[in-house]
């Protein structure tokens, strides 16, 4: 039953990340980039300094997205930045 509520839950907050961002994602040189939602879900679902392979809707190519968590000073909470590559084929 507990499994049940959290996958229910993390689903919950998924759809509500992507409702709020539409796939939209600012990576660490402060470029726009922009997912579709199974693109977007990839992403959500990362693990620290994990990576994936994913194609941007809004450059129309192959990028590379890295996850990377960090902790903030004076208790600011855990927060994400994306290192975003282009992949060449």
């Amino acid at each position: 039953m507990k499994i049940i509520f959290l996958t229910t839950l993390i689903g919950l907050l998924f759809n509500i990340s992507f409702f709020f961002s539409n796939g939209n994602i600012i990576d660490t040189k402060l470029k726009h980039h922009k997912f579709d939602k199974e693109n977007y879900e990839k992403i959500f679902y990362l693990k620290n300094k994990e990576s994936v392979t994913i194609y941007c809707t809004k450059h129309s190519e192959h990028e590379s997205v890295q996850k990377i968590k960090y902790q903030q000073h004076n208790g600011g909470g855990t927060k994400n930045k994306f290192k975003i590559t282009k992949v060449e084929k």
